[in-house]
């Protein structure tokens, strides 16, 4: 099968970038795959300074899924999760339009949801750590599960080792996984588990495979 696939980011950090082709490569294995890439570094530059993304900045991002779809992409990837509850709000949209928006984080979220009922969240920014715990929270929700959620900013360590996640983590109480909130946050992720002893989730593994799902899903 051929596919187009667009990948919507914020920023766009090096390692970030080859870990999602990587993930989403590896899940479409076999099949002929286009990569369709955009950017738009002020979107998260905004977040930050802001707290969260202003509705200029959302609009913006918009434009990006708009052209996504007007590209021809068989689905959308949204990578960022500051914006995470944007993409949230226009899926069903987009779904309707045949293209559908996955959010990197949510096939992660769920599955932490269903293993365990104390989960951490680690962010370096703090525009992604309240989105990133809303959507563990409804993912409880939705599975009718009591957990509870804490969440960790590691400060100063955004695009850094894992050496101040592993500072952030254990000073979270007794939780039974961890969340990297953000998916440039994925090459520490063996590095926190093994230090802390805590299963640890990052999300480009996990939406690489939600994304793989509903593209085959949908034909």
């Amino acid at each position: 099968m051929e596919y187009k696939i667009a990948l919507v980011y914020t920023g766009m950090p090096v390692s970030l970038v080859k870990r999602v082709e990587s993930e989403v490569s590896k899940r479409f294995e076999g099949d002929k795959l286009t990569l369709l890439t955009q950017s738009d570094p002020s979107i998260i530059a905004d977040a930050v300074k802001n707290g969260s993304p202003s509705k200029a900045a959302l609009r913006q991002l918009m434009d990006m899924y708009c052209r996504a779809a007007d590209s021809g992409a068989d689905a959308i990837l949204n990578i960022c999760s500051s914006v995470g509850d944007f993409a949230a709000l226009n899926q069903p949209a987009f779904r309707a339009l045949g293209v559908p928006l996955v959010r990197i984080d949510e096939l992660m979220a769920q599955k932490a949801v269903e293993q365990y009922t104390r989960i951490g969240v680690i962010a370096t920014l703090s525009s992604t750590l309240e989105p990133s715990m809303r959507l563990v929270n409804q993912k409880a929700k939705e599975l009718g599960k009591d957990v509870r959620v804490e969440g960790v900013l590691a400060e100063n360590a955004f695009g850094g080792g894992a050496e101040k996640l592993i500072e952030a983590a254990r000073k979270l109480d007794a939780p039974e996984c961890l969340i990297l909130a953000q998916g440039s946050m994925a090459d520490n992720e063996a590095e926190v588990e093994n230090a802390t002893g805590i299963k640890t989730f990052s999300s480009p593994y996990w939406g690489a495979l939600d994304l793989y799902g509903t593209v085959k899903a949908i034909g």
